[in-house]
């Protein structure tokens, strides 16, 4: 479903754009929407992604003035809807959406039949980090401080994925998912990716400092996992979204919170340590017990140098 915004500046004739996968909104002419002539625009100030066939979300990254969404502040990723209002700067973006024609649906179709989901199964590494602490970070900083934080955390940790060929598969509060697709007997290589984003990702927020507050020790946690995952668009058949979901994504959640208890920065999978076994020193951490699972899989730990 094709997507667009209406471009409203001061003095100038309104401009429609078609949005594509990812659209950077700020000063710097490397943007899609550049405001090169509004000094209160950030070079690189918001980005708009695409997820799946039909929605759109907008995120500040880390501006000096922040982004409004229908008048608010955007303090994280969040979905945009058909007539929603963007404020940039002097600027004003208006999000619109081509209309669909209702699904037909006969009355013999059951929910779960207008939920199908256009799914292939395959084989990938999952990366999830998340922010330790972050209830204390949203108390001692004030909305507009949090957002620019949040932001910036965002781009960098997405920057340090994609560099090593991982997709950002989305945002969930202060966390992020990511994931590589694994090859036919190449489970190796994307594990690897996947570590050295994950030592990456530590070694950049060793450099974080929570603004005005530089005692404060900002940490985050990386669980790493590898298996069969469910991928493609999933949702009602008028408006789907693309994504990855399964018991390995569950797990590289659960495996993130191992994290905490075992002090350890990176936890992996069985399989994922087993990958690479000949190149990274896994610390053997047992069965651990997981929230929601039955079983007690193993799970490894790996220290960073």
């Amino acid at each position: 479903m094709n997507a667009h915004l209406v471009i409203e500046q001061p003095g100038l004739e309104p401009v429609r754009l078609e949005l594509g996968n990812t659209t950077g909104i700020g000063r710097s002419s490397t943007n899609q929407v550049c405001l090169k002539d509004d000094s209160s625009v950030s070079r690189q100030h918001a980005l708009i992604r695409r997820q799946g066939e039909s929605e759109y979300s907008v995120i500040d990254l880390g501006s000096a003035n922040g982004t409004c969404l229908n008048g608010k502040l955007v303090l994280g990723p969040t979905v945009l809807r058909p007539g929603d209002l963007i404020r940039v700067g002097e600027t004003t973006l208006r999000f619109e959406m081509e209309g669909a024609a209702p699904d037909a649906v006969s009355p013999e179709q059951t929910v779960y039949e207008r939920t199908m989901m256009a799914v292939r199964m395959s084989t990938m590494v999952v990366l999830v980090c998340d922010i330790r602490r972050f209830t204390r970070i949203g108390e001692i900083l004030p909305p507009d401080q949090l957002s620019r934080f949040l932001g910036s955390w965002f781009r960098q940790t997405s920057g340090e994925i994609t560099s090593r060929g991982g997709v950002v598969d989305k945002f969930i509060g202060d966390a992020v998912m990511a994931y590589w697709p694994v090859e036919s007997g190449k489970a190796e290589a994307a594990a690897e990716s996947a570590v050295e984003a994950a030592k990456a990702i530590h070694a950049l927020a060793r450099t974080v400092e929570v603004p005005g507050h530089p005692r404060f020790e900002f940490q985050v946690g990386v669980g790493l996992n590898l298996g069969l995952v469910s991928s493609g668009n999933i949702g009602m058949q008028s408006q789907r979204d693309m994504t990855i979901m399964g018991d390995a994504v569950t797990l590289a959640f659960r495996l993130e919170g191992v994290c905490k208890v075992k002090k350890m920065p990176i936890v992996a999978g069985a399989e994922f340590a087993k990958s690479l076994a000949s190149r990274y020193a896994f610390i053997p951490l047992g069965k651990v017990k997981l929230k929601g699972k039955t079983t007690s899989p193993e799970a490894f730990g790996l220290a960073l140098e």
